[in-house]
């Protein structure tokens, strides 16, 4: 690598590295493993010295996300020697993307969208959409994306979305979005690495999950709440008997009138039965001594009939 690369991928390194200590995320200077794992561009281009550096990952606006550069050589111009009799390298050219890669909240049909006008990219030979919008399909080549869910993908609100915010080459592999730049003046500063999350958490919520199988996980039901039957209460027993509660007296229904109660039974008699009849008995009338008055004799005399 030349020293002006070196320095460069140098640079890139302590810059991420300072901002992971800053957002808490995880940084890497060199990611290797990163190198085949998304067959969409820009790693299906052509070019050798590949390597992955300068690796972020972590969460912003509630979204995961990965952001590493991807360098490539894709040309290399030589010449033959006449002293030597071998080939010289004269020039080689040096390609350095940034690509960030979102984890979607659910899985999407392969699609990739590319800018036509990006000198970067070799595209000609791929089809442009096919939606309503012609002035925007002139912007964009699919590579091996059906014309059809690309259709339903594009919506008018992701169409407007990408030409406003600047959004023109990403691709949707699974559950990911793949978005890349090519920087053209210098390299992907920190607040460009932040600028362009923003600009994709703008995005991410305006993709159709619903097609092609990419329902978002339904929530799990809940489980009901069953009574369990429970045996009936046992309560200890009385230690004295239960007291009654004397008989209220209730009011006459019709004042001012008697009232029509039955007597009470006699003792030892059951009640409903007539009180039994006894006949009158003849009571000794007691005897008075002889009162003086205006009808009795007079003191001295004795009583009548002698």
């Amino acid at each position: 690598m030349e020293t002006s690369e070196a320095r460069r991928v140098e640079a890139t390194n302590a810059e991420r590295y300072q901002m992971s200590g800053q957002y808490g995320w995880e940084f890497s200077p060199d990611a290797p493993n990163l190198l085949e794992r998304w067959p969409v561009l820009p790693f299906t281009q052509r070019g050798d010295k590949r390597m992955a550096f300068g690796a972020l990952s972590g969460a912003y606006n509630g979204l995961r996300f990965s952001v590493f550069d991807y360098h490539r050589r894709p040309t290399v111009t030589s010449v033959h020697t006449r002293w030597t009799n071998k080939k010289v390298n004269e020039l080689e050219t040096i390609s350095i993307d940034t690509v960030w890669v979102l984890t979607l909240p659910a899985p999407m049909p392969n699609f990739q969208i590319v800018s036509s006008i990006e000198s970067a990219w070799d595209v000609e030979q791929y089809p442009e959409p096919a939606t309503a919008d012609r002035k925007f399909n002139r912007w964009y080549k699919l590579i091996d994306t059906d014309p059809h869910i690309a259709v339903q993908i594009l919506t008018p609100q992701v169409a407007a979305t990408m030409r406003s915010l600047k959004l023109h080459t990403w691709s949707l592999v699974g559950s990911e979005l793949v978005y890349v730049e090519n920087p053209t003046f210098g390299r992907t500063k920190p607040e460009d690495v932040l600028s362009t999350l923003g600009r994709l958490a703008q995005l991410v919520p305006l993709l159709p999950f619903h097609i092609g199988g990419g329902q978002p996980a339904a929530p799990q039901p809940q489980p009901q709440y069953q009574p369990q039957p429970q045996a009936p209460q046992q309560y200890p027993a009385q230690p004295y008997p239960a007291q009654p509660y004397p008989a209220q007296p209730y009011p006459p229904q019709n004042p001012g009138y008697p009232q029509p109660y039955p007597p009470p039974p006699q003792y030892g008699q059951p009640p409903g039965y007539p009180p039994p009849q006894y006949p009158p008995q003849p009571y000794p009338q007691p005897g008075y001594p002889p009162q003086p008055g205006p009808y009795g004799p007079p003191p001295g005399y004795p009583p009548r009939g002698y």
